[in-house]
This record gives structure tokens, sequence and C-alpha cells, in this order.
């Protein structure tokens, strides 16, 4: 096999599985191969084949860990028979018996199977390819999945193949336009989570998890000071039943995750909960929240009935912001994106806006590059606070907002340009001088604003700039200046499209 994924080199003569030599980026290969070669493009798209391969890794490695010796085998969650069976069937009786397999180990009835919570999470609403794809589909079982030992991939590689598939498939989910999914580039959560110190003593929580990549940065972030971390080190909810399908996968093939624990992931709308995550039951107190939530403006909003607790009714951004400032405990780090609009506009965003300040220490605002998330036609921001008690003398828990602009001169998109982990490195070093934050020095791109100076204004804009605007000359280079018109652009098309959602079907 191409990529050195197969049998018979010198490593497996010698004793070692060959997938232990496996790395993610070959396995990725080999399977998007597959997809080009194998299968009809037209009539799957790629977001629909990734599904497919973690439905299939999921029950190959049930079945791989169920054939362990007595002492390190793990009860099976789906029958015993059901991977061996797959393998023998094609057409028709392949379809039947996969969808009903999906149907029981989706079933949301958990009361006599609580050990298929997770499973549950994985297969539910699952959809399988339609009964004229069952060639491509046995032929996935039969090639590519089935032959091989995935218990002896590294836990490592086997996560990051399945992350790199979940980022090929970008544009699918892009198309997701009804529930707001994007995909946030890597470079930007490691620099988020060495800005937060994650480490292997947090419980990191995201309540917009979407395909989990903020929950996998943080733990690859706590892998790397501990190979031993607590089972509620992560915890994600969303609305969207596929995405929590997405995230549940990707948590398991990135961290080992016994499939009979109970399930990191729920199908819930956080907003309406007075929880910083919805859990199953552990208790637990999140520390860190790292969250970007979807930038849209319509659908059902909290109110009073459901959110006393609010300071104001607003968009997602605006009540996914106060959420998490509200509701995680007093010590807890966050790291929010927010659209440009939650910066300045009016009404709610302004309350959330004062309270945040008055109740969070704020202590940075990271102004991204333009670009980033081009689709979704905004601009994007980072606010990273501290939950605080309120002080008894009643001034904010923020004393200063120290502003690092990421965003002037630079353009990244995801295909073209895409940010780099050295794009953040001056910005990481900013935050965190070896003196700490109260070391921190103003520059060309870091800029210091005192709180009371920001309240002394009726609507409290946070629009901030550091000293990079006024320092620029002329219009800038051709490329910056058509950079600048396209981001107009879909600043306008962003608007528009919140008109276009805000109107009648008829």
């Amino acid at each position: 096999m191409a990529n050195g994924l197969g049998r018979g080199n010198g490593a497996a003569a010698a004793g070692v599985p060959a997938e232990r030599l496996w790395t993610g980026e070959a396995i990725a290969e080999r399977l998007w191969r597959f997809y080009r070669e194998g299968t009809n493009t037209r009539a799957i798209t790629r977001l629909q084949f990734v599904e497919h391969v973690g439905y299939l890794l999921f029950l190959k490695l049930d079945h791989e860990r169920a054939q362990r010796s007595a002492r390190f085998a793990h009860p099976p969650v789906a029958p015993t028979d059901a991977w061996p069976d797959l393998a023998l069937l094609s057409g028709d009786a392949l379809h039947t018996r996969l969808t009903q397999l999906m149907d029981d180990l989706g079933n949301q009835d958990l009361t006599d199977r609580p050990d298929r919570q997770i499973a549950s999470v994985v297969f539910r609403d699952a959809q399988l390819w339609g009964l004229d794809r069952m060639a491509e589909l046995n032929k996935l079982i039969v090639e590519q999945i089935g032959p091989y030992r995935w218990l002896a991939v590294p836990q490592a590689e086997l996560g990051r193949a399945f992350s790199q598939m979940l980022r090929d498939c970008r544009d699918d989910i892009d198309l997701k336009i009804e529930t707001g999914q994007t995909l946030t580039p890597l470079p930007i959560l490691n620099a988020i989570t060495k800005v937060l110190d994650v480490g292997p003593e947090d419980i990191v929580i995201d309540p917009a998890c979407g395909t989990g990549t903020t929950l996998i940065a943080a733990y690859n972030a706590m892998l790397a000071a501990n190979r031993q971390l607590t089972p509620t080190a992560l915890a994600g909810a969303d609305l969207d039943a596929q995405m929590c399908r997405l995230s549940m996968l990707n948590i398991l093939l990135h961290t080992g995750r016994p499939f009979t624990a109970p399930t990191p992931i729920q199908l819930a709308d956080t907003l309406k909960r007075k929880v910083p995550v919805v859990r199953s039951g552990s208790g637990i107190a999140p520390t860190v929240a790292i969250c970007n939530p979807p930038f849209k403006s319509n659908g059902v909003q909290p109110d009073a009935a459901m959110r006393d607790d609010f300071w104001a009714y607003g968009d997602f951004p605006t009540n996914f912001l106060q959420h998490l400032a509200i509701t995680l405990p007093q010590g807890a780090r966050a790291a929010v994106f927010v659209p440009d609009g939650v910066l300045f506009g009016g009404g709610a965003a302004a309350s959330v806006r004062q309270n945040l300040l008055r109740n969070c220490d704020v202590h940075t605002l990271l102004r991204l590059p333009t670009g980033l998330f081009h689709r979704k036609g905004v601009k994007s921001n980072i606010l990273f606070f501290t939950k605080s008690a309120p002080k008894p003398s009643g001034e904010p828990a923020t004393k200063d907002l120290w502003v690092y602009d990421a965003r002037t001169g630079n353009h990244h998109t995801d295909t073209g340009n895409p940010v780099t982990e050295a794009d953040f490195d001056d910005f990481v070093a900013s935050c965190l001088p070896e003196g700490g934050f109260a070391a921190r020095t103003e520059s060309k791109r870091f800029r210091r604003y005192p709180v009371a100076e920001l309240l002394d204004h009726p609507k409290t804009s946070l629009d901030l700039k550091a000293h990079l605007a006024p320092e620029l000359g002329g219009f800038g280079s051709p490329r910056e200046i058509a950079f600048e018109v396209a981001d107009r652009l879909d600043e306008a098309a962003a608007h528009f499209r919140q008109v276009a959602e805000a109107l009648p079907g008829q």
C-alpha cells in the first residue's frame, strides 16, 4: 500500500505492526485517494465520506477492543458479530444491516444501556449512503478499514488524520449556514491555549463546540504537560447533531476514550441553561472556556422566561459571551470569538460590554486578521477574560484592557494564504512577558486602554485600535486596497444577509 500503509514491510517482519509506523498525514492521504478514485464524488460529499470513515472506525475499534486478551478487553457497545458481519455483506443486505445497527446504536433511550451514551451521540440521526452506493461502501470496509489493526496506530496519529480530514471538509461545513458553523484555524487555537495557560489540571469546555477543534487544541496543550488526564477534562455541546457526532469522533480518535464511558459531548442549546455547558452529572466546575459561537442574528433567542440571569437579550455571539461571563465559576479563564458588531453595537451589545468589564477581568482583545472566515463575511476578534468577584469598592473587575492589532496590514484566507503559528508568536510574547501581565509593555501593535476611560463613554465601545492605523501613510499597496475593498463588500453582504434572514418567508 502507498505511503507506507499496509503490511509486509521490514518493520512488520521484525515483529512491529506496520500500523505502528503510520502517520496522520499518510492515513488521511490514503483515505482521500480512495474517495477520489473509489467513489462517485458527485454523489458523496467530502463531509459524508468522513462521517462514514468515522462510523466504520468506531465499529472496527469497538470490535478490536473486545477481542483483546481478557485482562485488557473492553466490553463492546455494538453486538459482538456486528463488524465481522459487515465485512461479509454487500448491496441491499449491507444497507439493511448497517441501517439497523446505526439506528440501534443511535437510540436515545439509554435506560437499559447506559454504556451507550457515546454511541448515541455518534449515531444519532446518522444517514447512511444510498442503496446505490453500497458497492463503494463495501470496498471502503473491505479494502481500507477491515484489513488493518487500528488499535496499533499511534493514538496521536489517528486523531491527527481525522482532524486533517475534517479541515479538508471546510467548504462543506461552511455551507451549514443555518447553524452558523465554521472551522477555526489551528494556529489561532494554539495561541489561545498559550495565553490561557491551559494545563493538565484544567477542565475545558466549549458550549458551541462544532467539530470539536477547540477542545482538541486544548487537549493537545494539556497532553504536552501530562499524559494522564482526567476523563472529565473536556466537555462540549452543540445544537447540530451532525457537529456533535463529528466532535465526538474527533475526541474519541484523539484520546482513546473508552466507548462505554460517559459522553463529553451533548446535543443541547446551552443558551437555555444556567450552567456553562450541559454535562452528564459530573458536578465538576470548568476552569477554561474556549468558544467560537455562530455569528448569526436569527434563530430562537433566550428571553427572561428561560434566562432571567442575562444582562440583555441580543444576537448569538452576544448571548454566548454573556452566557459564559455569567455562568463560569470564579477564577475560570475564557476566550470568546466575537464579530466587530459586538464591540461597538448599541442595545444589548453595549449592556453586555459594560457588565463584562465590571464583572470580569477582560485583560486582552485580539483583533484577528481579515479573511479568516471569509465565507461568513465578517471580521472577527477574541475577548480574553477571567471571571472575577465584584469588588467591594464598586470598581470594575477590569483595570486595563490591552488590545493587540493583528489585523492592520494582514489578510489571510484558509486556502491561498493560511495563517501560521509564526503569525501569532508576537501576540503570545506580548501577552505573556516574563514578568507576567503586570510586565506588559505597549508596542506598535499592542496598546493599553484604562477601563475607567472606556466606561465613561455611554456605549462603552471596544472597537479599539493599537498604534498602527495612524502611522500608515497613503492608501497602502494595491494588494492592501484590493483586500480592503473585498472586506467591505463582505461586510455589506453580511448585512444584506441579516436583512434577508429577517424577512418573512412569503
